[in-house]
């Protein structure tokens, strides 16, 4: 004669609960601990010509520095000139420098503000601190006369005898009258009221049958050229 077991229900249930490989209900985060992670601390200064129609990003790059970042993050203007620490992790041999950069929408760079070769071997990389002057000629010189192609007017004996390529525009612009208004400077250090080139990127009216005010189309890019001005036209 065969005889049943009869096992009860709630033991059932417990051996099945307690057979299961783990009692976790949600799966594991995945964690991805490959790489390095670089870090510094930047301070900037003339915190007026912070970038806006650009965006700031702090990058890591490969061999190609004109492409997109491999990863990056990006800044926004601090308060008070407060120094702004940033990181990037997980970056793999592939990375070979980062940099400072002001980027385009495509997060392809226009100008960089500083830039430094990465070696990833070790658990983390600290680069020193650094000042960031974001009035500089430097920019003016490539996200001004260059990239709005100033100079293709402005090169060898220039339109108004006035040379904006990178060997002699400051020789060009700082404390020269002006050949259309002299009684202004083209530049006057510190002083914005009495350095034509403002007006003349400001005012459709000052060259009637050439109209300037068109040419410089970001409002960050006038903000830099009146803040490079207000500081004494750093070269």
């Amino acid at each position: 004669m065969k005889f049943l077991l009869k096992v009860p229900m709630w033991l059932v249930w417990a051996m099945l609960l307690f057979s299961c490989d783990s009692g976790d209900i949600y799966p594991k985060k995945y964690e991805n601990n490959e790489g390095i992670t670089v870090s510094t601390t930047f301070v900037f200064e003339n915190l007026d010509a912070f970038p806006n129609d650009y965006p700031l990003i702090f990058g890591a790059f490969g061999d190609d520095k004109q492409s997109v970042p491999l990863a990056s993050v990006r800044i926004m203007k601090p308060k008070n000139q407060e120094p702004v620490k940033v990181s990037i992790d997980n970056l793999t041999s592939e990375a070979t420098s980062v940099m400072l950069c002001l980027t385009d929408l495509g997060r392809q760079p226009v100008f960089s503000l500083f830039e430094t070769s990465i070696t990833v071997a070790d658990d983390s990389i600290v680069i020193p601190e650094s000042k960031v002057y974001l009035a500089s000629y430097n920019r003016i010189q490539n996200l001004v006369f260059e990239q709005y192609t100033c100079v293709s007017c402005h090169q060898g004996v220039g339109a108004g005898n006035l040379t904006l390529t990178a060997d002699k525009s400051y020789n060009d612009l700082v404390n020269k009258v002006s050949s259309i208004n002299t009684a202004k400077n083209r530049v006057t250090p510190f002083d914005i009221n009495n350095s034509f080139l403002l007006d003349i990127l400001k005012d459709e009216n000052i060259v009637p049958a050439q109209p300037h005010t068109g040419f410089v189309t970001r409002n960050d890019d006038i903000v830099l050229l009146e803040e490079w001005i207000k500081n004494g036209c750093e070269r």
